[in-house]
C-alpha cells in the first residue's frame, strides 16, 4: 500500500483535515523526520523509496520542508539565514534569485530573525527552502497565526514560486479558505488516511464533505 503519491511535478496540492488527522505527520514522514505508522506502506519520490532514508539524503534528492515552527535562526540576519541554506544545499539557487521572490526580505537583509514579525519569519522560512533549489516543497501550516493581508501575500509568493520555478508544493493547512485560494487539488485526511480527493471547485461546492471532514 502506498502511503502518499499525490503531487505531480509542478503541482500545488493541499492536505486538509481536522486536528489529529495526520497531516503534519504525513509531511514529516515524507521529509524523513517521522516514521509513518503504516504496515507495508511506502513513500516514493521519482520512483525511489524514501522510507528509511535519512533526512539529509531526502533533502539532497530535492525535497525541502518548512515546518510549522519555521525554525529560522534567531540570531542570524535574513542574508545569513538564506546563505546557511545555500551553503548546505547540493545545487542551490543564488542569493539574489531567492530574494527576488521576497522584496520585503530584500529590504531588511541585515535584520535578525528574532526581530522579525511572524509573517516576515514565514517568508524567511520559505526563502530558505527555496534556496535549496527543490523540486518538491513541503509547507506545514504556512498561514497559521498571520493577519489576513499577510496570508494573501504569502499565498501570492507560494503561487509564484510554484508557477515560475515549476516546483511542486504540498501544503498542510487548517485555513481551508487559504488552501482553496492557492491549491488546485486537495486531499482530505481522516485518521491518517486519505478519505477524499477533490478539486477546488468540488470542495467549495460540497458542503457535506466540508462539514464531515473539516467542520466548515
Amino acid at each position: 500500500m502506498t502511503l502518499l503519491s499525490v503531487a505531480e511535478a509542478g503541482e500545488l496540492v493541499s492536505l486538509l483535515g481536522r486536528n489529529g488527522a495526520g497531516k503534519t505527520t504525513t509531511l514529516r514522514a515524507i521529509a524523513g523526520a517521522a516514521e509513518p505508522q503504516v504496515i507495508g506502506g511506502s513513500i516514493r519520490f521519482d520512483g525511489d523509496e524514501l522510507l528509511g532514508t535519512p533526512p539529509y539524503e531526502i533533502a539532497g534528492r530535492g525535497i525541502s520542508f518548512v515546518p510549522e515552527d519555521r525554525r529560522c535562526f534567531p540570531r542570524l540576519s535574513v542574508v545569513e539565514n538564506v546563505r546557511l541554506a545555500i551553503n548546505h544545499a547540493e545545487d542551490p539557487k543564488d542569493l539574489e534569485t531567492v530574494l527576488d521572490f521576497f522584496p520585503e526580505l530584500s529590504e531588511m537583509r541585515e535584520k535578525h530573525a528574532r526581530n522579525m514579525s511572524g509573517g516576515e519569519q514565514q517568508m524567511l522560512a520559505i526563502a530558505r527552502a527555496l534556496a535549496a533549489n527543490p523540486r518538491l516543497m513541503l509547507l506545514d501550516e504556512p498561514f497559521e497565526g498571520l493577519a489576513p493581508y499577510i496570508v494573501r501575500r504569502i499565498e501570492d509568493i507560494i503561487a509564484e514560486i510554484n508557477e515560475e520555478q515549476d516546483i511542486a508544493v504540498l501544503l498542510v493547512e487548517q485555513n481551508v479558505a487559504a488552501a482553496l485560494a492557492v491549491a488546485g487539488r486537495h486531499y482530505v485526511l481522516d485518521e491518517g488516511r486519505i478519505a477524499e480527493s477533490a478539486s477546488t471547485e468540488r470542495l467549495r461546492e460540497d458542503e457535506e464533505m466540508r462539514q464531515r471532514y473539516l467542520g466548515v
